[in-house]
């Protein structure tokens, strides 16, 4: 289906371009109009609004006649149908705060100027294929009917016509100086390529330009973002100088495996962070390859000089809970020594106060690098809590648990398991041992009879306030009386209660029966009884009636 934008936005000449102070500075990116950061390597360039733009250029500029590498990922946003306008990829050496809402993606009327457009909306007057396309164009003009398309237009991505599917894209970009070659690749396809003499046919001979991304909406707008993964231009590094005996941390990004040359001097030539100590002056090259498969390359230069670098963070260590080791990177020079710790600090020793990996760049006389890290971990110090003093019923046991990470036991048996099980009379104690220390604990654990309830054998209902009532009576051991039953002798059923407890007299035969006094004499009991250590028991017995 075709999509034409709405034209009626351009009578109305909304065009906002987007000069200081309308922008802002983030680190190294000028962010003009709508351009937020969204963390450490990724920008929105717009918000699904219309008749926005946003842009990011960065503030240095970079020369043409160097090779680069960009890889990054670019999100176009969600909607499809009605979802515009798209991103281009740009360089140019006018300005860092540019940019206009609408077709011209923010990167319209810049001159001079090559850019790579990522368009996913149809403008006929813009010749415009159906799908959303890629192509290199210079000096601004959009217009693929024109000189300026110097290579596509072609699918974005040759799979599927739409880009606007809320996913990430994988962009590279690579430019062969000594070659004039210029390749585009999109979702791991190489997808265009032109050769030109970029630098004299359309800079005038001028290398120097702005690099950044330009983004734009009209009638239609979706959210659109870029990230990045590695640039030569940010990432690429710089050689380095460090003294003899001293280190340096290599460091790349933007990769799924790395593999550096030589692997003299290095702690392993397949990080993307190797530690450098080389013993001479050492060129080392890394060869990294992206989540497309496809390799990129850089080199640094690790030069020795200088005076024997003097200090040495140590091993990583492990200390107790509540010590506070000192690290000295302590040195000398003739001119200045300066120092930057992992956490800010800029003295020569700083005091642990907790777990983590501490490292230090050491900069001798404006020049010779050295840097060394080490990783401190602490250990709690050793804690035992048996619990207190208890008594136990007959039956139950108690598992005393001292388990501590790491640590020896030595029990008053002398056994030496984290856990010791209980089931008799005794004072039980733990000896705990770890690297940070010993702790003792001790309990006393006692046993009884937990299922103790008491039924008299005689009683005498005589209102004398002594020995009125039969009932069961005891000390705790017992939480419920679910059913108590008194027989004469002839079997018949003389009195019952349910659901109570011991000692309550509420409950107790006085020695009545249908309102009369029940005559003298020996009568049968039965009782179902719950203790409190969930027992359940019949229990039956004989009692006197005393008149």
């Amino acid at each position: 289906m075709y999509r034409i934008k709405d034209f009626w936005f351009f009578a109305v000449l909304i065009v906002l371009l987007l000069f200081s102070p309308f922008g802002k500075i983030i680190a190294q990116f000028q962010l003009n109009g709508t351009a937020i950061q969204v963390n450490d390597s990724c920008y929105q360039l717009t918000p699904a609004t219309d008749f926005v733009a946003g842009s990011i250029w960065n503030l240095d500029k970079i020369n043409l006649n160097e090779s680069f590498q960009v890889i990054m990922d670019l999100n176009f946003g969600c909607k499809d149908m009605d979802g515009a306008d798209g991103i281009v990829f740009g360089f140019q050496p006018v300005s860092t705060s540019i940019g206009e809402a609408g077709e011209g993606i923010g990167f319209q009327g810049v001159s001079p100027s090559i850019g790579i457009e990522f368009d996913t909306w149809q403008n006929l007057n813009l010749f415009d294929p159906t799908f959303d396309h890629i192509a290199i164009i210079k000096n601004g003009d959009l217009n693929h009917n024109t000189s300026n398309t110097v290579a596509g237009p072609v699918q974005a991505n040759a799979a599927n016509p739409n880009i606007e599917d809320c996913n990430f894209h994988a962009l590279r970009v690579n430019w062969d100086a000594e070659k004039h070659l210029l390749e585009v690749f999109f979702d791991c396809t190489l997808r265009l390529s032109y050769t030109g003499d970029i630098v004299n046919d359309i800079f005038n001979g001028d290398p120097n330009v702005f690099w950044g991304f330009t983004s734009a909406t009209g009638g239609a707008n979706n959210v659109q973002e870029v990230c990045f993964s590695y640039t030569t231009f940010l990432n690429g590094f710089e050689d380095v100088t460090i003294c003899p005996g001293g280190q340096f941390k290599l460091n790349v990004s933007g990769g799924v495996s790395y593999k550096w040359t030589p692997s003299t001097g290095l702690s392993n030539p397949n990080i993307p962070d190797p530690i450098a100590a080389p013993l001479e002056t050492t060129t080392y090259s890394v060869e990294v390859l992206d989540d497309c498969g496809n390799p990129f390359f850089d080199t640094i230069t690790v030069a020795i000089d200088g005076d024997t670098v003097f200090f040495d963070l140590g091993v990583d260590t492990t200390v107790c809970e509540g010590q506070r080791p000192i690290l000295d990177a302590t040195s000398f020079g003739n001119d200045t020594v300066t120092y930057i710790w992992s956490n800010e600090f800029t003295e020569p020793t700083i005091q642990v106060d907790s777990p983590g990996l501490y490292a230090v760049t050491v900069t001798v006389d404006q020049f010779c690098v050295s840097d060394d890290r080490v990783n401190i971990d602490f250990l709690p110090l050793p804690k035992v809590a048996l619990g207190q003093d208890t008594t136990l019923c007959f039956d139950q046991s108690l598992l005393l648990d001292a388990s501590f990470p790491g640590a020896t036991y030595l029990w008053q048996d002398s056994s030496t398991s984290p856990d010791l099980l209980v089931f008799k009379d005794g004072l039980y104690s733990v000896q705990v041992s770890s690297f940070c220390g010993v702790v003792e604990d001790e309990i006393s654990v006692g046993f009884e009879d937990c299922q103790q309830v008491y039924f008299p054998n005689a009683f005498s209902p005589n209102a004398d306030g002594v020995n009125d009532y039969f009932l069961p009576f005891d000390g705790g051991d017992v939480t419920e009386i679910t059913v108590f039953k008194i027989f004469n002798r002839w079997g018949s059923l003389v009195y019952e209660a349910s659901g109570f407890l011991p000692n309550d007299t509420t409950f107790g035969w006085d020695g009545t029966f249908r309102g009369k006094d029940a005559d003298a004499g020996v009568y049968a009991w039965f009782a179902e009884i719950i203790f409190k250590n969930g027992k359940r028991e019949l229990r039956k017995g004989d009692v006197m009636l005393v008149r």
